[in-house]
């Protein structure tokens, strides 16, 4: 442990040094209040120091919601680096904002950590206060503006890549179904989808550009139900999800319409819903393991300069298209 000198402990107690040395010297010529501040300092900054020097080992994972399959990857990702390099996992989440932000950085001032892997998107502003206090990586969601570090997938171009197999395959009356528009991977995929139809000559109808409040299949069910019971109704979704792209196949064989013949589907992450429901799902894969592992590796190697590792995305043809 670091030697503590009469500098630092005036400082704690708010005195000069030579009270110290007298109250460590000549106890007897300082009145008992004064002492008392010093003893209190000593004892306080004996701790901070025992506490500095114990070994950090704890990494805290932020998530928006844990009812998204899709995060579960990634945290058996984390935790699979973080086991393998003897650090504990801490599944935590919390909306980090202005007014929860002070909270939170005493949290972890006071709890041991090494890093936080943020999978939420957050302002340039609060990152930078983060990262004052911790090391911090963004997984998934990216400020694009910030410097920290971050690990992801190009969403624009994996997108394009979605709505490209849709037109090639014949369809022209294509819908998207979004999620919430402050998340960076809805403004992305939003951005290739319409560049794709843009590309090909096809008119992007507002009408079919749906953006949900979340990522939900009881919510997307009903409106999807609607699109497909209009006379005029598109003959293809892209769903940045797999569980919207499940609640389209069930909106369509309500209405008893032919998969992928009358309606084809891609949906967006390679979960197990993609396979398992009939007809199985077409679906980009995203390497969710590998973006939850690479976060705790780049938290271990960063040094806080700009450091983003892009995983590529994959198109998994199966019976929808």
């Amino acid at each position: 442990m670091a030697k503590i000198n009469a500098y630092q402990v005036a400082k704690e107690a708010n005195v000069s040094p030579s009270t110290v040395s007298r109250v460590l010297n000549h106890r007897s010529k300082v009145n008992t209040d004064t002492a008392q501040k010093v003893d209190e300092a000593i004892d306080n900054l004996k701790f901070n120091s025992i506490k500095n020097n114990k070994k950090k080992d704890l990494i805290i994972v932020n998530v928006p919601e844990l009812t998204n399959i899709f995060y579960s990857e990634i945290l058996e990702g984390s935790k699979a680096s973080a086991t393998a390099n003897n650090f504990r996992i801490l599944i935590d989440q919390t909306e980090i904002s202005k007014e929860t932000i002070e909270g939170f950085i005493n949290f972890l001032d006071t709890s041991n950590v090494y890093g936080i892997i943020l999978l939420n998107l957050l302002p340039t502003s609060l990152l930078n206060m983060l990262s004052k206090h911790t090391r911090v990586i963004q997984c998934c969601e990216y400020n694009i503006e910030s410097n920290i570090p971050s690990v992801s997938v190009d969403d624009f171009e994996a997108a394009k890549k979605a709505t490209n197999e849709l037109i090639f395959s014949g369809k022209n009356k294509i819908a998207i179904l979004n999620g919430p528009t402050d998340f960076k991977y809805s403004k992305e995929r939003l951005r290739g989808f319409k560049s794709s139809l843009k590309e090909h000559n096809i008119l992007f109808n507002p009408k079919w550009c749906i953006s949900l409040p979340s990522i939900s299949y009881d919510i997307a069910y009903p409106i999807v139900s609607q699109m497909l019971n209009s006379s005029d109704r598109p003959n293809a979704f892209f769903c940045v999800s797999d569980t919207l792209g499940a609640a389209v196949i069930s909106a369509a064989r309500k209405f008893k319409l032919k998969i992928p013949e009358d309606v084809s589907i891609i949906g967006f992450d390679n979960t197990i819903i993609s396979k398992i429901i009939s007809p199985s799902l077409t679906t980009i894969n995203q390497p969710k393991f590998q973006e939850g592992y690479s976060a705790v590796e780049l938290l271990r190697s960063s040094n806080h300069k700009r450091n983003h590792l892009f995983l590529k995305t994959e198109l998994i043809g199966r019976e929808t298209t």
